[in-house]
């Protein structure tokens, strides 16, 4: 049988462990100096050098592979008489020149608390030939009294470029050719595990051989393709249930899960989040091309308030759907709520349908106004008598003209004219900004609202025409529109006219619930 790649390219020196330099100096240094300590605990993510470096430290002292390193299992071996078996074997002399045993304790929190008991004793006094080593990947469930008799070391999550290097290097070993593309989404799907990127990128070269592309992968990862997922925004749009169903049922029948396919929803919509308010992090830098269009054009479907509603649906579903007796159907009802909100009766939906319908009221509005605009428009020139015909005005230019995605995604860009902000005004007209409320009236005109019972800020601000300006030009530079800004008080929470009790009739009366004693 073929050798697994992870086992075969396993780092065998401390030079070639990958992405834990803090770990591998602090080894080395006391390995230098005859002076390890006779109990390890070594945490973090599963697939980052764990064992690995375990086994390096063994071998590096001396210890023979066959007698002198004893690797066990705790998730199997967990129980009292385990322990009570290790415990005797401890004693046991080395057979190897460095007359030391290294024991690997692999999945430490495991352990039951009267096991992790047992084995407390020899840690607190063992042997001096004998090195314990405990591997975790959620040291906080490891007992606190073995943890305080150990030398932690944190492992790291491995960075992408380290990921892509070692991947490289395989490659030229083993005469596999796999484009850089391929490289890149294989790092980016292992999620900081050396391991799991090695067994991704064999699998997918066994699978497809050199000629992979991205969305071959998809069908190994148990993800939805990008075209999938564009299908179901789309419907979102035009409320097409029919058409995510026969996608749903297309998935199942090629071997996908309901939780797979939630998953992919999930992280289209994270990306999009990230694309939104931080576009250079590299959650969204790390996608493929493919990946990064989809993004691109969902973006400008969907506004930040909508987006922020459908995260926060994302995020209940995700921690009810493992309970639920048919996740297909919870998957179903979820999307179904997704594309058609007037359909659900849940409160999530509904404010999200009452977004809906305020913008769509919106914008009918708007297109009323300048529907009577031209009215008005057609009824004077028809009335002045004729002229020489005059040459055209120049169309207005497109930076003064502000779409749909832009006005309701004006939180996004509000943060980035602050930041500007910041570094050019001084200290406390800077602070005048930080207790505005910004709104976009239309297309021309931006309303910073301020508290009424805060009349010396709203003074200052009027006056204040360079804070003024310099709102105006990051407008344009970052919207690409020229706006009016105005300086308008408002009604704070506590001096309203409602009282607490009429605001509550109302929820009750809007959402049709029932007040609760």
């Amino acid at each position: 049988m073929q050798e697994a790649l992870y086992r075969k390219h396993r780092p065998a020196t401390l030079e070639e462990l990958v992405g834990q330099p803090d770990a591998v100096a602090l080894i080395s240094e006391q390995i230098k100096k005859n002076n390890l300590s006779h109990a390890y605990l070594f945490s973090g993510p599963r697939g980052v050098g764990k064992t690995s470096l375990a086994r390096i430290i063994a071998t590096t002292i001396g210890c023979d592979p066959v007698f002198d390193i004893t690797e066990i299992d705790a998730a199997s071996h967990n129980k009292v008489d385990d322990i009570r078996e290790l415990n005797d074997n401890i004693n046991f002399i080395a057979s190897s020149p460095g007359k030391k045993r290294v024991f690997i304790l692999d999945e430490a929190h495991m352990l039951s608390n009267a096991a992790s008991n047992a084995f407390l004793k020899t840690l607190e006094e063992p042997p001096e030939h004998v090195i314990f080593i405990l591997a975790t990947t959620e040291p906080e469930r490891v007992i606190e009294t073995i943890r305080s008799r150990t030398t932690h070391l944190a492992f790291k999550r491995i960075g992408s470029e380290e990921i892509i290097t070692s991947l490289e290097k395989i490659s030229k070993k083993e005469k596999i050719k796999l484009s850089k593309e391929i490289l890149e989404y294989i790092s980016n799907q292992s999620d900081g595990s050396l391991r799991d990127a090695i067994n991704l990128f064999e699998q997918t070269f066994s699978t497809f051989g050199n000629k992979a592309t991205i969305e071959e992968l998809y069908s190994i990862l148990g993800k939805v393709t990008t075209a999938d997922l564009h299908q179901i925004i789309e419907a979102m749009g035009t409320q097409d249930t029919s058409t995510v169903l026969k996608i749903l049922r297309d998935n199942y029948r090629s071997g996908l899960q309901a939780i797979d396919i939630l998953n992919s929803i999930t992280d289209l919509f994270r990306n999009i989040f990230y694309f939104k308010y931080l576009p250079e992090d590299e959650n969204f830098t790390s996608l493929s091309d493919s990946e990064k269009d989809l993004v691109n054009s969902c973006n400008d479907i969907i506004s930040a308030k909508d987006l922020s509603k459908i995260l926060d649906m994302l995020d209940d579903i995700n921690q009810n759907i493992k309970s639920s007796p048919s996740q297909e159907l919870k998957l179903e009802l979820f999307l179904v709520r997704l594309i058609k909100p007037q359909l659900a009766t849940d409160i999530k939906s509904v404010s999200r349908r009452v977004d809906i319908l305020e913008s769509r009221e919106q914008e009918d509005t708007k297109y009323q106004e300048k529907e009577n605009l031209k009215d008005k428009k057609k009824l004077i020139n028809e009335a002045k008598p004729d002229k020489k015909e005059t040459p055209k005005k120049k169309a207005p230019s497109s930076k003064n003209k502000v779409g749909k995605k832009d006005i309701e995604n004006f939180d996004v860009y509000w943060p980035k004219i602050l930041q500007e902000a910041k570094s050019v005004l001084t200290p406390r007209k800077y602070s005048y900004l930080t207790l505005v409320k910004p709104e976009v009236v239309d297309s021309e005109n931006l309303v910073l609202y301020i508290d009424s019972e805060n009349e010396y800020l709203i003074t200052e601000l009027r006056k204040s025409e360079d804070v003024i300006e310099l709102i105006k030009s990051s407008v344009a530079k970052k919207i690409g529109v020229d706006i009016s800004i105005s300086i308008q008080p408002h009604e704070s929470p506590q001096s309203g006219d409602q009282t607490s009790e009429e605001i509550q009739s109302n929820i009750n009366e809007i959402f049709d619930v029932e007040s609760i004693d």
